[in-house]
């Protein structure tokens, strides 16, 4: 599974160019704010484990619980990966679910990228509620996602443009699209049962992003009891939306 993920990481950087940058950024941040070196987080919406295998690489007395609902994300992220020495725990639960943090524990932060734009605004600040409930005192929201611009404006089409050609001059370059990536996996017979699960999920055509705007993230955040909530990295609209509980 581990060319699986690594393929993953380098397509990734098609859509979101400054990836690397946004994952420094971030952690950063949680060492300011959070400066104890057994640092205990929650990837929310982790995927096949991008925050979590780099937060482990920086904090090497952390500990992370990676949470997703994609059968075929988890699958490819526990195989590469696993448990990392007892560091790394896996847990499958859907967002959509207001039980879904179950019996997960307490957290200093709750960390995600690229994932949250999917739920819908509603959703989304049930999940925020959520999380705030499970951070410890003092704890950390660290948000990296696609935070659009208000439709319909001239700076949002630019933005727009300007990320379409980023994507393809990367394509144009050699580097696997998102569809190319998963049709690669749709190959796996390992991965077969899984992706049968996947599609239960979403059936063809059934899953569109969201996006909840900043205004509403913010909203949000504040009526979950997070204290300050701010940006502190953007790139067009690809933003760090932290929020201190």
């Amino acid at each position: 599974m581990i060319d699986l993920l690594r393929r993953w990481d380098a397509q990734q950087t098609v859509y979101i160019e400054q990836r690397d940058r946004v994952y420094d950024v971030m952690f950063d941040v949680l060492a300011q704010l959070c400066p104890a070196p057994e640092l205990t987080v929650l990837d929310l919406a982790c995927g096949p484990g991008a925050i979590s295998e780099r937060f482990l690489r920086r904090f090497p007395q952390g500990r992370s619980v990676a949470v997703d609902v994609d059968p075929v994300l988890l699958a490819i992220g526990e195989g590469a990966l696993g448990d990392q020495d007892g560091r790394l725990q896996w847990v499958r639960a859907d967002l959509r679910e207001p039980s879904w943090a179950g019996d997960l524990g307490t957290f200093d932060a709750v960390l995600s990228s690229t994932a949250l734009h999917w739920l819908s605004p509603p959703d989304l600040a049930g999940v925020y509620r959520t999380a705030a409930g499970l951070l410890r005192p003092g704890g950390v929201l660290i948000n990296a996602d696609h935070v659009p611009l208000p439709s319909g404006g001239r700076l949002q089409a630019a933005c727009k443009a300007i990320d379409e050609a980023r994507q393809q001059r990367g394509i144009n370059a050699g580097a696997e699209s998102w569809a190319d990536w998963w049709a690669s996996v749709e190959q796996r017979p390992e991965l077969a049962e899984a992706l049968a699960g996947r599609r239960k999920l979403w059936p063809e055509g059934s899953r569109d992003w969201a996006g909840a705007s900043l205004e509403f993230q913010r909203a949000a955040l504040g009526e979950a009891g997070f204290s300050e909530v701010d940006v502190v990295f953007q790139d067009l609209e690809e933003r760090i939306v932290v929020a201190i509980r």
